[in-house]
C-alpha cells in the first residue's frame, strides 16, 4: 500500500468572501480501521488565488440552497464564519467530489455551533 492509497486530496477550490481568498482542501485518510476526511480553508492572497485559478483550480460554488438530487450524496461538514458572513459547508459527491458553501444567517450559524456543529478549520497564512 502506497501513501497515495492512504492519504489523498478530495474536493478543492478557491472561494472569495468579500476581499478575502481561501483555498479549500479536503484531506481524505483511509488505512485499516482509520478513515476520516477533514476540510481545511487556507487563506491566500489575491495573487495566489489568481495563480491557482489560472493553474486549473476551480472556484467553490456558493449558493443559498443545499444541493439536492437523487444522484448525489451530500454531507454536511462544518460552519465557516468570515467577516460576519456565515456558510454551511457541504461535501457533494457524484461523478466528481465538490465542496459547496451555502450562505446562512450568522445567528443560525452560531446556533448550529452551540448545538454541536463543527466550525471549519481555517489557516490564515497571511497573518505573520
Amino acid at each position: 500500500m502506497s501513501i497515495e492509497d492512504v492519504i489523498s486530496i478530495g474536493a478543492n477550490c478557491i472561494v472569495q468572501i468579500r476581499n478575502r481568498f481561501f483555498l479549500l482542501v479536503e484531506i481524505e485518510v483511509e488505512a485499516g480501521n482509520v478513515a476520516f476526511e477533514e476540510f481545511v480553508f487556507i487563506r491566500v492572497s489575491r495573487q495566489e488565488a489568481r495563480t491557482l485559478l489560472d493553474a486549473g483550480v476551480h472556484r467553490c460554488e456558493i449558493t443559498t440552497r443545499v444541493p439536492r438530487s437523487d444522484d448525489v450524496e451530500v454531507e454536511f461538514i462544518c460552519i465557516l464564519i468570515v467577516d460576519g458572513e456565515a456558510f454551511a459547508v457541504f461535501d457533494v459527491e457524484n461523478a466528481t467530489d465538490e465542496a459547496v458553501l451555502v450562505e446562512i444567517p450568522l445567528a443560525a450559524a452560531r446556533r448550529l455551533i452551540r448545538r454541536g456543529a463543527r466550525e471549519c478549520t481555517v489557516i490564515d497564512r497571511l497573518q505573520r
